[in-house]
């Protein structure tokens, strides 16, 4: 009898510490996380068209090492935020190329000829593209040079 007197003991104190411990684990405080955002273009701009719906996109693009996008325009401004590698955007009007280096950003303007290249032999650049447009624009519309 007195080792099922033990046995019932043993386990009473068993289960009195899983619930004790349970019940701590339980009541314990989620961990709490504010991430702190890093802004990587502040820009102000007049340029989203304005009308009484707009179409929001956001997309990626990958350009291989040399690579070099079709002469374009934009009818609504495009940000853009390279991931990694970097990337040119040369204007048709002769203004300075910008250069955007991964972790930066740009805002490509409205109605200017531009293309984007890869100026990299060996790198890819990856890029998160986002525009707000009027519904049934085409994100970019081809220029012949």
């Amino acid at each position: 009898m007195k080792v099922k007197q033990v046995l019932v003991v043993v386990l009473l104190v068993v289960m009195l510490g899983v619930g004790y411990w349970g019940s701590s684990f339980a009541q314990a405080p989620p961990k709490q996380f504010t991430p702190e955002p890093t802004s990587v273009l502040n820009v102000k701009t007049s340029e989203i068209p304005k009308v009484s719906e707009l179409q929001s996109e956001i997309l990626t693009a990958t350009m291989a090492p040399g690579e070099v996008s079709i002469w374009h325009t934009h009818k609504a401004p495009v940000f853009a935020y390279t991931i990694s590698g970097s990337y040119v955007v040369d204007f048709q009007s002769g203004q300075p190329s910008v250069t955007v280096p991964a972790g930066k950003a740009i805002i490509e303007p409205i109605n200017l000829v531009v293309r984007a290249r890869n100026p990299s032999s060996t790198e890819p650049a990856t890029l998160v593209l986002f525009q707000v447009r009027k519904p049934g624009t085409a994100f970019l519309d081809p220029v012949s040079k």
